[in-house]
């Protein structure tokens, strides 16, 4: 079972860049795990304090292995002053 990930991290003015570098990171990370089967950084154009995520997981517990991973607790603990609010990360199982 397929499973996609659509993640929305919006920035504090001012903070671009360092939140640029730290989710750089995670998709590098991310890539590595060979249960990924691809993981992209999007930046808005409009707004360009707001990224996306899209990830592209093998099953649930790929995604699940890669949530709860040392590097996506560290990113959890570094991102408070980066950002207006909590990452919203949204899972779907791919149907078609």
């Amino acid at each position: 079972m397929t499973v996609r990930t659509i993640a929305k991290i919006i920035a504090h003015s001012g903070q671009e860049a360092a939140l640029k570098s730290l989710l750089l990171e995670i998709v590098e990370l991310a890539r590595e795990n060979p249960d990924c089967q691809s993981f992209e950084l999007l930046q808005g154009h409009a707004n360009a304090d707001e990224f996306v995520t899209l990830g592209h997981w093998q099953s649930d517990a790929a995604f699940q292995s890669h949530f709860r991973s040392g590097y996506m607790d560290e990113f959890m603990r570094e991102i408070p002053d980066l950002v207006d609010h909590p990452p919203d990360i949204q899972w779907y199982t791919l149907m078609m």
